[in-house]
């Protein structure tokens, strides 16, 4: 059998000698050479820290303010006022003030117009854990901007936080104290409730149509058109405006106040613009006052905590007649004309349906 001395040779044969020494025989050409595991090991961390830097801008960037006010303005821009306010807390917030939230529903905020459509997401300021988030609304035609607040929470996640909504300052309808009775509130013709006291609605960005109808027909609420805005000032203030009924009502009123001034036995009747000046203290009997000419008056603007105004616009005048007894022993009669009568106060229908003067203390 034929052997190739060749084949194997590096393999099996035996070192050769020469000159009584071993000759060193090549490694194989075919065996792997080790490899360090520092370059290995310095790639790998260069891959994972590059991951994590990925990571961290792709969670920064997800968790922004802006991103995460994302879904309260989409709500708003679909007309779902219900689950904008339950994001940012609003509806509570109005709640713990003693607000009333029955306009802050999408049936109620569809009754709306000129609401706000498309949103655009403008700089944001961020500054110890609070961050302003400004945004452009698009509404009847005009453009809006205002600003959202959203205050930093911990996530749960390495070192970032999630971001919550602050309660939007949103405007405010305010139905004030109706002693004179209740009132059919109705917004964009539709009745949205009765009420009979004073109560303050928050109500949703838009147009608002109202009208408050009286139950006794002694009032009017002409209320225009109400342009609710992202300002948390207050919008709207019904002041009620008395109809022929109620003038008539109101004026009676004030006319049996000065019928009961001149009627009085007194030089200085209480609560009375009419008055004798009795510094010398005389004693006076037969007291007699004469209404030469009633005043005139106007119903001016109405108050919460004291009614309809009554505005004195021309002074009437009045004689005064009594005998008078002096402490020196005088007596005699003593006279005065044109004693000024005017009626400045407030007129206010009582629960019992009777109207009442209350003038200004004098």
């Amino acid at each position: 059998m034929h052997v190739d001395p060749t084949v194997g040779a590096a393999d099996t044969a035996e070192p050769a000698t020469r000159g009584g020494s071993v000759a060193p025989v090549a490694p194989p050409s075919h065996r792997l050479r080790p490899v360090a595991l520092g370059g290995v090991i310095a790639a790998t961390v260069v891959v994972a820290a590059a991951w994590v830097v990925g990571a961290s801008v792709s969670l920064t960037a997800a968790t922004a303010p802006s991103v995460m006010l994302q879904p309260y303005l989409d709500a708003l821009e679909e007309g779902q006022l219900e689950r904008a306010v339950a994001m940012d807390g609003t509806a509570a917030a109005a709640a713990e003030l003693g607000y009333s939230v029955d306009l802050l529903t999408d049936e109620r905020y569809a009754l709306a117009t000129d609401r706000p459509t498309a949103y655009r997401v403008g700089a944001t300021r961020t500054e110890n854990g609070v961050a302003t988030v400004d945004v452009a609304f698009e509404h009847g035609g005009e453009r809006q901007t205002t600003a959202f607040t959203l205050r930093a929470q911990p996530s749960g996640f390495l070192w970032f936080s999630a971001w919550r909504t602050e309660p939007a300052s949103l405007p405010t309808i305010t139905v004030p104290t109706v002693r004179f009775g209740a009132l059919d509130l109705s917004v964009g013709g539709e009745h949205v409730g009765t009420v009979d006291e004073t109560t303050v609605y928050v109500v949703g960005p838009g147009k608002y149509d109202i009208a408050a109808d009286s139950t006794t027909g002694f009032f009017d609420f002409e209320v225009p058109s109400v342009e609710a805005e992202w300002d948390g000032r207050q919008t709207a203030y019904l002041y009620p405006t008395l109809t022929a009924l109620g003038q008539e009502g109101a004026t009676a009123a004030v006319r049996a106040y000065v019928d009961a001034c001149i009627a009085s036995t007194s030089y200085e009747p209480a609560g009375c613009s009419i008055a004798i000046d009795n510094s010398e203290g005389d004693e006076m009997s037969g007291v007699t006052w004469l209404l030469t000419r009633g005043p005139e008056f106007e119903f001016s603007e109405y108050s919460a905590t004291a009614g309809f105004l009554v505005t004195t616009t021309r002074r009437g005048s009045a004689d005064f007649v009594a005998a008078f007894a002096s402490a020196s022993g005088e007596y005699g009669i003593v006279t005065a004309e044109d004693c000024e009568v005017w009626v400045d106060g407030a007129v206010v229908l009582s629960t019992d349906g009777t109207w009442t003067f209350d003038p200004y203390t004098w």
